[in-house]
């Protein structure tokens, strides 16, 4: 359609409207969201097949596949640590994680509440606006119902760092960090980074998108630690070596 000034525009409209339209298909155009997107749709009874997760599914195959090699090689050089991911969400990465290291401990840190309002305190104005709760549709069931190897699940529910208490002696060979904000991924790098083994990888997620406090934490302790970053190739994440 035409907004106002001759320009071209799209009506911005609530989720609940598509039932009300007509459509061929719903086009899914943000990797960083798209899980949630496919959720929200699927909940509102939009058949599967009129979605079309084609323009991001090749970043998501490439951050699977990312994994999958790292996972060969930590297994072919014996690394030790267990694995974790901080921000779990719906457990669709987890699940991943899980399968690949099957015989590793996997450590779960999620509020499985959305986003804690003390952490939307550093957040530039259009992330703070997302409000606390954003992300909350998820539960600990939920998630583990999708894990293949739920004996080697931890589930550790409520706020990081706090959860990590009790873990300072802990090793790791692979952590992902997909928290979104500023405050949790600096206190999941403080944490994690000097813990990793030899050889163990840690990734950030949305350092490429929105939410610029992601960046800023990575960049942040990268230079104070004098640590290289580098790009996964997913379009959206970071990886940290040690």
């Amino acid at each position: 359609m035409r907004g106002g000034g001759g320009r071209l525009g799209f009506d911005v409209l609530p989720p609940r409207a598509i039932l009300e339209r007509a459509f061929d298909k719903i086009v899914i155009a943000s990797f960083s969201d798209a899980g949630e997107i496919r959720a929200q749709l699927a909940e509102m009874g939009i058949a599967p097949h009129r979605i079309d997760d084609s323009y991001v599914a090749p970043y998501l195959a490439a951050r699977q596949s990312f994994l999958q090699n790292f996972a060969m090689l930590a297994k072919e050089r014996a690394l030790s640590g267990d694995c974790a991911e901080v921000g779990v969400y719906r457990g669709d990465f987890a699940r991943h994680i899980n399968a690949h290291f099957p015989t590793k401990k996997l450590y779960l840190f999620d509020t499985f509440e959305g986003f804690a309002a003390a952490d939307l305190r550093s957040e530039s104005a259009h992330v703070a606006g997302m409000g606390a709760g954003h992300l909350g549709n998820t539960s600990v069931a939920l998630v583990l119902s999708k894990m293949p190897h739920k004996e080697q699940c931890v589930v550790r529910k409520g706020w990081f760092p706090d959860t990590a208490r009790g873990l300072e002696d802990s090793r790791f060979c692979f952590v992902r960090l997909d928290t979104d904000l500023y405050d949790p991924i600096l206190a999941g790098l403080v944490f994690f980074y000097p813990r990793l083994v030899p050889g163990g990888i840690l990734i950030v997620d949305d350092y490429f998108s929105t939410y610029d406090g992601v960046k800023k934490a990575v960049d942040a302790f990268a230079a104070e630690s004098q640590i290289p970053i580098v790009p996964v190739g997913d379009g959206i994440s970071v990886a940290l070596a040690k």
